[in-house]
């Protein structure tokens, strides 16, 4: 090693290029790992560590918009459907009947997992948040011999304490703290589905979505508990009752009114104050005497009522203000998980944005990120799962199939039906049996068409009772081609 750094060296001081393998690697992973452990360059102790994922958790679980928009997303993950392609292993591109078999082999081990299918994909997708996602699988031997897969389970990512790498940066194995007695348990890289999001970083630990959630979280959070302040603290529209206290008191003091009566003057006001529902019959009536004063020229008599009830006023706050930056934080974690279209056609203002188009094309970018998603997920459990089994069973290469999943996006049945009618206006006419016309009856919820000997059965009923060429006479069936009774064949051309 030290000779070849110093012949390097001295290369480079030379002017000469450095000597290197094509077969090997020269430079290294640029995150550092210590004893297993990711080195990271973040400040705060709540975005370090297992405590990071309990900060995830919480904004996944209590900021509405962040928990809409992965419910949405994990719910639209798991909707297309999954196919496994066999392997094109002849010379024409296309598939011989041993890669057949091996994808039915395959299909058959996905098929008697545990878990449905279903769920594994939905849980999988979540490492587009956290960063990373670790499945382990497990394997069992099936009665026909061959070697399935019993299960796959996930391994949560706050488990996940240190991570070897060989020298080259590539993770070898993978530790997990058992929270149930506290052992290091290390497993295999090769015992592993392990799905990253590396695209900001080279850590094994990736860079979730989650992590640029951090901040907005913690603004809105800010905000709302302002929010709420203010409403406490706003004291509009409290009712404000006044009676003629000091005279009554007076009056009592003098003999003139016992405590009960004064009590009971002055009980009306005070329950009505207190009133926190109001009803039909809800009401109070009230003195009409003013208050008098004596001045040089004799008695005045005041403007000002000795009884009255009001509400509290008051000028405007800044509550709209604040309403509008929750709003506006809001729309900005929108973004960042891609659930931007779910507050299309609403405000917090009162305003009504929107509109059907934009609907769409929104609609549109959730369905490319979701797709992204997915066939990343297709070619890292094709490369990890299949290869697993693959292995396991001593299967050739040649022969090992794909997973493949359908477009996410959402398919109008309208819309399909529409351009076929089009295409065949255009001369490209649909065959009875056609494949597409099951799967536009798929999108309709309906039933499938009968089979196609079934549906030319119909189709002579159908010319016969019409009295078109080639059917029998009205409501009568033409007998099928090569019965009794039935008309023969024409001639071809050419032919005597």
């Amino acid at each position: 090693m030290a000779g070849n750094y110093i012949s390097n060296l001295f290369d480079s001081l030379m002017g000469k290029e450095p000597k290197a393998s094509p077969y090997s690697e020269v430079g290294v992973s640029g995150t550092p790992v210590y004893g297993g452990f990711v080195a990271t360059a973040e400040k705060s102790a709540k975005l370090t560590g297992t405590q990071r994922y309990v900060t995830a958790s919480d904004i996944m679980a209590n900021v509405s918009i962040v928990a809409a928009g992965i419910r949405f997303f994990a719910t639209l993950a798991a909707q297309p459907s999954w196919t496994v392609t066999p392997a094109e292993d002849m010379p024409d591109g296309k598939s011989s009947d041993a890669a057949k078999k091996a994808a039915e082999f395959m299909q058959s081990v996905l098929d008697g997992l545990d878990t449905n299918w279903t769920r594994i994909v939905r849980r999988s997708s979540m490492y587009r948040y956290h960063g990373f996602g670790i499945y382990e699988w497990a394997a069992r031997r099936r009665p026909d011999g061959m070697i399935g897969m019993a299960d796959i389970e996930p391994r949560p990512q706050h488990t996940i304490e240190q991570w070897a790498r060989d020298e080259g940066g590539s993770i070898v194995a993978m530790g997990q703290r058992s929270p149930q007695n506290g052992d290091l348990l290390w497993i295999p890289r090769s015992k592993t589905i392990y799905l990253v999001d590396d695209t900001l970083t080279d850590s094994p630990e990736g860079m979730g979505l989650f992590r640029h959630l951090v901040e907005p979280a913690e603004r809105i959070k800010k905000y709302l508990l302002l929010e709420g302040q203010g409403f406490e603290r706003d004291l509009r529209g409290i009712p404000v009752g006044r009676a003629p206290y000091a005279a009554i008191n007076a009056a009592v003091a003098a003999g003139k009114l016992t405590a009960a009566q004064a009590a009971t003057l002055t009980d009306a006001i005070e329950k009505f104050v207190k009133l926190q529902v109001k009803n039909e019959s809800t009401g109070i009536v009230l003195d009409s005497k003013t208050y008098e004063g004596v001045t040089g020229d004799g008695v005045t008599v005041s403007g000002a009522l000795q009884w009255g009830l009001d509400l509290l006023t008051g000028s405007a706050t800044s509550i709209g203000d604040l309403g509008a930056a929750i709003e506006r934080e809001t729309q900005n974690m929108a973004l960042i998980i891609g659930a931007e279209s779910l507050l299309i056609g609403g405000s917090a203002r009162g305003g009504s944005g929107g509109s059907r188009a934009l609907s769409e094309d929104k609609s549109r970018h959730i369905y490319l990120n979701v797709n992204s998603c997915l066939n990343d997920m297709a070619e890292g459990y094709t490369r990890d799962f299949i290869g697993a089994v693959w292995m396991l069973n001593g299967l050739p290469d040649e022969l090992k199939p794909k997973l493949d999943v359908e477009d996410a996006s959402y398919k109008d049945a309208g819309l399909i039906a529409t351009t076929l009618r089009d295409m065949s206006v255009a001369g490209a006419v649909l065959a009875p049996d056609d494949p597409i016309i099951n799967e536009v009856r798929d999108l309709l919820g309906t039933s499938h068409q009968p089979e196609h000997a079934a549906l030319a059965a119909q189709f002579l009923t159908t010319t016969a009772n019409r009295g078109e060429p080639g059917g029998g006479p009205a409501g009568e069936a033409a007998p099928p081609p090569g019965s009794a009774g039935a008309a023969p064949p024409p001639e071809p051309p050419g032919v005597a």
